[in-house]
């Protein structure tokens, strides 16, 4: 997307209480989204502004290293 057609980008902050934290994190956790993004989510939704890009960065999965229960010495249930 280019500066062009969307304008030059802004950061804004805001403070919240403790159980608005607790709330957005709960309800982030449920869409696999960080609390930040859902927050700007729900604040381009309720703009309207639907055609604009969520988050443009690309972030990396961690690998993980499965190993079986049994492996660890462990014993399965």
């Amino acid at each position: 997307m280019s500066q062009e057609k969307y304008g030059k980008r802004r950061q804004i902050t805001f403070r919240i209480t403790a159980l608005a934290e607790e709330r957005l994190e709960q309800v982030a956790g449920l869409f696999n989204l960080t609390p930040a993004q859902y927050a700007k989510a729900c604040l381009y939704r309720d703009l309207g502004c639907y055609l604009e890009p969520l988050d443009r960065r690309r972030t990396r999965h961690k690998r993980r290293g499965w190993v079986l229960t049994w492996e660890r010495g462990e014993v399965p249930e």
